[in-house]
Order: structure tokens, then C-alpha cells, then sequence
């Protein structure tokens, strides 16, 4: 474990960013005490599976109600965009 003061972790972010590759890089503060800096991984989830889910739910219900929105033909996307904003 790397254990380092947010003043030489600012100096040096791309050192400790890369050490946290392989290593426990942990950042001390005074004023917002300390913190473990870890890399994301691809299946690292960066919103809550239960938020996710509901928010899923959501949207196929409004779907099945008939809450869509459909572009027009000859509409661009930016019409389209406008027209949605609008309408809400």
C-alpha cells in the first residue's frame, strides 16, 4: 500500500495513477480525510443496478402506454430534438 498526501498526489497524478494499477494508492487530506484510489474495470457498474432497473421499467412502460416520441419524415434530428423538448 501507497499511502501519499493529496499536495504530492496533485504533483505527481500520473505516477500514482499508474501505480494504482497494481498497487493500494490511498490519498490523504486534512480537510476531506482520505480516500483509496482504485482503477474502473469494463463491468464496473457507475450507476445502480437497482436505479438502472427501475429506469429500464420506466421506459418500457411508457412505451407499452404509447409515450414515445416518433420522428416525422423529413425531419432532422435537431428538429426532432427541438420538437421533443418542447412538447415535455
Amino acid at each position: 500500500m501507497v499511502v501519499v498526501s493529496s499536495r504530492e498526489f496533485r504533483a505527481n497524478q500520473r505516477k500514482y495513477f499508474s501505480l494504482a494499477r497494481t498497487n493500494d494508492v490511498v490519498i490523504t487530506s486534512r480537510t476531506f480525510g482520505n480516500y483509496k484510489l482504485i482503477p474502473l474495470k469494463d463491468e464496473d457498474m457507475l450507476i445502480d443496478e437497482s436505479k438502472l432497473d427501475a429506469k429500464i421499467k420506466q421506459g418500457i412502460a411508457d412505451y407499452e402506454a404509447g409515450k414515445v416520441h416518433r420522428m416525422k419524415e423529413g425531419e432532422t434530428v435537431d428538429e426532432f430534438l427541438g420538437r421533443m423538448i418542447s412538447e415535455d
